[in-house]
């Protein structure tokens, strides 16, 4: 089975905007290279990972400054 597809099925949808796979109800988001650059089972880890759900989870190879989570927030909502 594809990365993508593993994403998918756990309900993210692409955001082309972003180059984001992104999950709104669990307030999860990956981005494309994390995707290309990790593996399957990594991948899955990452998806049950439990979060608090209050604020969003982002999964990037490099993490995000501030001002870049904070307009992802507000993009996606």
């Amino acid at each position: 089975m594809k990365k993508k597809d593993i994403l998918f099925e756990a309900d993210y949808r692409y955001n082309f905007d972003r180059d984001l796979f992104v999950n709104r109800t669990m307030k999860k988001a990956f981005s494309i290279e994390f995707v290309d650059d990790k593996p399957e089972v990594e991948i899955r880890r990452r998806i049950g990972e439990n979060t608090s759900g209050v604020g969003w989870t982002f999964y990037f190879n490099s993490d995000p400054t501030e001002g870049v989570k904070r307009e992802l927030e507000r993009v996606l909502g």
